[in-house]
C-alpha cells in the first residue's frame, strides 16, 4: 500500500510516515509499505501513546506539510497552524459566552476574597462569644478569649491544608 493509505489507516500524517520511515519503518523496493511488517515495526519501536493523534477539544490538529529543504516550516504549514489556532480561540470564545468558560484569575479572586471573609467571621465570632462564655462559667474574658482564638485559629489552619476534594467527599458521605 501507499505512503498515504497506510497513513490514513494508521491514523497518522504522511509527513510522519515519511520521519518514520527515516526512523527505520520498513518499505519495499518499489517504496510501497507492507502493511502487517509496517505494523509490527510500529508495535516494537513506537510508544504507544504516541501512534496516533487525538483531536484537543474537538478540533484536529492539522497534519504538518513537508518542510522546505533549508528545515523551515512552509507557508502551508504556517497558514494550517493558524487556521487551527483560530479555530481553537474561537471555541474558547464561544464557551466563554455561554458561561461555560471563566476567567482563571476571576476565580482566584473571588475564592481568595471568600477564604478571606470567612476567616475574619470566624476571628469576629470568637471576639463576640469569649465574654459571653466567660460570664457563663465565671472566668476570666481574657483566658476565655485565648484560649478559643488558639483553637480557632488552628481549627483555620487545618482547614486551608485541607484538599478540596477532602471536603467535598465529607460532604457528600
Amino acid at each position: 500500500m501507499s505512503k498515504a493509505q497506510f497513513a490514513r489507516e494508521v491514523g497518522l500524517s504522511r509527513g510522519r510516515i515519511s520521519q518514520l520511515i527515516g526512523q527505520g519503518l520498513p518499505v519495499r523496493e518499489d517504496g510501497k509499505i507492507d502493511r502487517e511488517t509496517a505494523l509490527g515495526w510500529m508495535e516494537k519501536n513506537l510508544d504507544p501513546s504516541r501512534r496516533k493523534a487525538v483531536p484537543i477539544d474537538g478540533v484536529e490538529d492539522p497534519a504538518p506539510a513537508p518542510h522546505s529543504l533549508d528545515g523551515a516550516p512552509s507557508l502551508k504549514d504556517l497558514k494550517s497552524v493558524h487556521e487551527a489556532v483560530k479555530v481553537k480561540r474561537a471555541k474558547l470564545q464561544y464557551e466563554r459566552e455561554l458561561g461555560k468558560l471563566v476567567d482563571r484569575e476571576d476565580v482566584e479572586r473571588v475564592i481568595l476574597t471568600r477564604a478571606r471573609r470567612e476567616r475574619d467571621t470566624h476571628l469576629a465570632w470568637v471576639m463576640r462569644t469569649a465574654p459571653v462564655i466567660a460570664g457563663e462559667l465565671g472566668a476570666d474574658p481574657g483566658d476565655v478569649f485565648a484560649v478559643l482564638d488558639r483553637h480557632m485559629r488552628e481549627h483555620l489552619e487545618d482547614l486551608s491544608k485541607t484538599p478540596l476534594e477532602e471536603l467535598e467527599n465529607a460532604k457528600r458521605g
